[in-house]
């Protein structure tokens, strides 16, 4: 079966896995150094060396907050909004470090907030979710430095609070790496995205940052529509918010330790340390990419690679329960749930089959699940493309 991201009910509620638009708006931007990289790099102008490049890279939590916002209504737990600055910060840190980077990262913060709904608690809880990581990560061995940030009251703009976040770093030229030489003949190594790392203080439920309006909407239940207007756009169809059975106290169906807001909310992990770690016991040589399967979930690596690469991936990890819960209870499609949440894991790396024994040991020494999920081959023209071949049917992305 071929499918070419069936996300019409991602894209009737205003967003898009793909982003076709906006890859279209920037495609004659110059592409960088290393055009084939997964996020820009340019030269270093701040020191003139030829010897090193610069990255800087924007993101943020995206509608995850939103979320926050509700659960926060809801119990009055403050703590969800670690969860938020956290997804802020990765969702640019594990860019970056895609690329190589592993610090020092200079850090700013963004908050754009309505101040009749977002008080000055909460500011400060997100401002010190900002910090515990950069702490966390220093501890690590991986430099991240808040240099400040932006704290601004915009409700004609925004309807609760929105977190995003920009991060400066600089790399030698000679550890880049270029998901650019991707090559058939390799491997795709996955690591998990559920589960415990060493570094982690709780189990992840594996969410990310990635497909939360999808998530929220599909998942809770109607309550939530009347309740809190505040947290969705007035824009979409009634049909297609707060569909779901659930309320956000709900066990997750398939893993009660966590509740399902709670499982939808889990922390983006980050995977700096594991890659620390994989940087130790490899050669930067070792890796032809580096995929953090973020936006565009496993069809992401699409994007990166030689001409006429096809990814198979026929031994992906199975559905984590909040995937399936996602599935079971949604009109999302299979093709739709591959291509826009990253179905078990959230990093892979592109190497030789004879490093990949080695990528897996350090992985589980980190308490991170790893395996060989698939390979590349050629697809016989120019075009790339992921075959993604589960018990679920094989559905193909270009």
């Amino acid at each position: 079966m071929s499918d070419q991201r069936h996300d019409e009910r991602y894209q009737a509620r205003g967003v898009s896995a793909g982003k076709g638009e906006v890859h279209a708006a920037i495609a004659q931007q110059d592409a960088g150094l290393f055009p084939g990289a997964f996020c820009k790099i340019v030269a270093d102008d701040l020191t003139g060396s030829a010897d090193h490049a610069l990255i800087m890279h924007a993101d943020g939590a995206g509608t995850k907050s939103s979320l926050a916002y509700l659960m926060w209504r809801e119990t009055g737990d403050l703590g969800v909004w670690s969860g938020i600055a956290q997804d802020s910060l990765v969702m640019n840190l594990d860019d970056c470090a895609c690329v190589g980077a592993m610090g020092p990262f200079l850090i700013s913060n963004t908050i754009g907030r309505n101040a009749k709904r977002i008080p000055g608690a909460v500011v400060k809880a997100v401002v010190e979710g900002y910090q515990r990581l950069c702490e966390l990560l220093n501890n690590q061995g991986i430099p991240c430095v808040m240099t400040g940030g932006e704290t601004a009251d915009v409700g004609d703009l925004v309807r609760t609070v929105i977190c995003d976040s920009t991060i400066t770093a600089r790399i030698r030229r000679a550890d880049v790496i270029d998901a650019g030489r991707i090559s058939p003949g390799e491997v795709i190594v996955g690591f998990s995205s559920t589960g415990q790392s060493a570094w982690e203080s709780t189990p992840n439920a594996g969410m990310g940052s990635n497909g939360l309006t999808s998530a929220r909407h599909e998942l809770l239940g109607a309550d939530y529509r009347v309740k809190y207007p505040e947290t969705y756009a007035p824009e979409i169809d009634p049909r297609l918010v707060y569909c779901g059975r659930f309320a956000a106290t709900d066990p997750l169906p398939g893993d009660p330790r966590f509740t399902v807001g709670g499982a939808v909310l889990s922390p983006t992990r980050t995977y700096l340390p594991l890659l620390k770690n994989l940087f130790a016991a490899l050669p930067r040589s070792a890796f032809t990419g580096l995929i953090h399967c973020s936006g565009g979930g496993q069809s992401k690596i699409v994007k990166f690679g030689k001409p006429g690469n096809r990814y198979i991936k026929d031994d992906l990890f199975a559905v984590p329960p909040l995937f399936a819960a996602l599935k079971e209870h949604t009109g999302q499609s299979w093709a739709e749930m591959y291509s826009v949440y990253n179905m078990g894991h959230r990093l892979e790396a592109t190497m030789s089959a004879a490093h990949a024994a080695v990528a897996i040991a350090v992985a589980r020494n980190c308490g991170v699940e790893a395996k060989i999920v698939g390979r590349v081959e050629h697809t016989g023209g120019e075009h790339r493309e992921v075959v993604v071949r589960t018990a679920n049917g094989e559905f193909t992305y270009r």
